[in-house]
């Protein structure tokens, strides 16, 4: 892979962990008041998020970096069940929870597509890393989100 196409390849995903972290920010700070519980797991989205850019930045400047991180145990697929809410910093909690589902499964996408455009072994494991930390971002949205939406009750 050429460098420039590399940087700008690195450049996207960086703009788009960007995007992810404003995102889980401004929810945060809108459930605050809320749901501080809720509140708290996009604010430790956002720092994830933020951690991804970092790493990206990284990588961009020292093309040698290497991570590698396991797969997520299991997918409820929820994301894809569901349809994608507009951004609304009064919505309910469950309907951030299927918003943030999405974003989270057009990132394993975006990464998954980027695996499949490189022939370079590196390129791919880093992709194939961050595919798999936004499954574990999408697996935690989930469960939060069974939890909000699917209360029990006895």
């Amino acid at each position: 892979m050429e460098k420039k196409q590399f940087k700008k390849m690195i450049d996207i995903a960086i703009n788009r962990e960007i995007e992810a972290y404003q995102f889980y920010s401004e929810v945060s700070q809108a459930l605050a008041g809320r749901d501080k519980a809720i509140s708290q797991i996009f604010s430790e989205l956002a720092e994830q998020e933020k951690g991804h850019q970092n790493l990206l930045e990284e990588l961009k400047q020292e093309r040698d970096s290497h991570f590698k991180f396991s797969s997520p145990s299991n997918d409820y697929h929820l994301a894809e069940q569901t349809e994608l809410p507009v951004l609304d910093l009064n919505m309910k909690p469950a309907d951030a929870f299927v918003l943030a589902m999405k974003k989270e499964q057009q990132a394993v996408e975006f990464y998954r597509q980027m695996a499949a455009n490189t022939t370079d072994p590196e390129i791919t494991q880093m992709c194939n890393s961050l595919t798999n930390m936004e499954l574990q971002h999408k697996r935690t949205i989930e469960n939060a989100y069974v939890d909000v939406a699917y209360p029990e009750s006895f």
